[in-house]
């Protein structure tokens, strides 16, 4: 079963609020952005006061944390009742205290990969079962509607041959077709933004990706 995360990566607390809406009904998690405009450069809305304040959100989304130093931050952000969180391990520096403190929260944990970012470097957090999943990025960090890297299958294929058990997901650039291949290659979890949001009527197209998947 492949399941469809919507993406929330907007510039304003109104788009934060109109996104969720349309969502209120959805069965599945929702993915909400965290870029700080460090990490890359690209800058979105993310104001944690709005979404802690946000109760019927909580424990139905997951938190892609495209921010420095996630370790000195990952306390606020479980604050405002995630079920899982991302932060990216080009960022990361000591797993060991995100870990601690998601399991007091129980809180699931996994680390994004930029699409350059070799496998290689999670391969440590994923034999000591460190982390739960894994989120592969289509796209460069930032802004969604961007161009997807095809090359990518080929890591998703390679992560599900040898790690048959874990979930991965594909974040970034995501079509009907790119979400066919990805399933295709071991994904079990796709990511949607733009494709979606910019729809006519994204429950509709969320429907039809996720009929077309299944």
């Amino acid at each position: 079963m492949v399941k469809i995360v919507p993406v929330i990566n907007v510039k304003t607390y109104k788009k934060f609020k109109e996104r969720v809406k349309l969502l209120e009904n959805y069965s599945g998690i929702f993915q909400i952005d965290v870029s700080d405009g460090k990490f890359c450069s690209f800058k979105n809305w993310a104001d944690l006061n709005k979404i802690k304040e946000t109760k019927s959100i909580r424990k139905k989304f997951e938190f892609h944390l495209m921010i420095e130093s996630p370790e000195k931050k990952v306390e606020d952000f479980l604050e405002a009742n995630p079920l899982r969180i991302i932060p990216h391990i080009e960022s990361l520096k000591e797993i060991d205290f995100l870990k601690k403190v998601c399991q007091e929260k129980g809180v699931e944990l996994g680390l994004a990969l930029n699409p350059y970012t070799e496998l290689e470097r999670i391969e440590k957090y994923l034999a000591k079962k460190l982390i739960n999943f894994v989120l592969v990025l289509g796209v460069e960090p930032g802004p969604s509607g961007q161009n997807f890297h095809w090359f990518i299958l080929e890591k998703i294929e390679k992560l599900r041959k040898k790690y048959p058990l874990i979930d991965i997901e594909l974040d970034g650039g995501v079509n009907e077709e790119i979400a066919l291949k990805a399933k295709e290659a071991g994904a079990n979890l796709i990511a949607v933004g733009s494709y979606l949001f910019e729809a006519k009527d994204p429950l509709e197209r969320l429907k039809k990706i996720e009929d077309l998947l299944n």
